[in-house]
């Protein structure tokens, strides 16, 4: 997978085949065909390794306020979008392929983990008003409205999320006075 993953830095998606990826690891393309059965599992889970770097190399981000964790997705997404280069877009095109399904399974394992890590360090952050949730603005929403928007600054190639973070601020912390 780390090859999958150096390909896609450095050439795309699209770079990513088993003939390609079997010449850069020195094997056989027959021993490649005993760990992935096509080339469309095998783009699977390059697009699943992308993901997994992009998140999962980080220490542990404990104590972090809500929009400090904010922050940090933002940046962790904007690092791999230089580390991957039109990976998002080449990612949102291969959905268009055969296996259209699993690829947008991929995508939601991840954005699903993601809203998960949300919602704990909203619930971890102690210095949320006790009543900045009611029937009318509830926690899943609001967890799915900020991704939404995190998403929206980065694919609009935004430099910081800081407009996000203030509305999460003033929702989350200030007196409804």
């Amino acid at each position: 997978m780390k090859t999958c993953r150096d390909m896609v830095a450095e050439k795309g998606l699209a770079s990513v085949n088993m003939r390609s990826v079997a010449e850069a690891c020195h094997v056989a393309l027959g021993s490649l065909y005993n760990y992935f059965s096509s080339k469309e599992e095998l783009i699977l889970a390059a697009i699943g390794s992308v993901w997994q770097d992009i998140f999962h190399t980080e220490p542990c981000r404990e104590g972090l306020s809500f929009p400090e964790y904010v922050r940090w997705i933002f940046e962790r997404v904007q690092s791999g979008m230089r580390a991957y280069p039109n990976f998002f877009t080449a990612h949102s095109i291969s959905f268009a392929s055969t296996s259209k399904q699993q690829a947008r399974s991929t995508m939601e394992q991840y954005v699903s983990h993601i809203k998960a890590e949300l919602s704990q360090a909203l619930r971890a952050d102690s210095n949320v008003r006790q009543d900045a949730f009611s029937s009318d603005f509830q926690e899943p929403e609001f967890i799915e409205f900020v991704l939404t928007n995190l998403l929206t600054l980065l694919a609009q190639q935004k430099d910081t999320c800081e407009i996000l973070l203030e509305v999460i601020r003033r929702s989350l912390y200030e007196s409804r006075a």
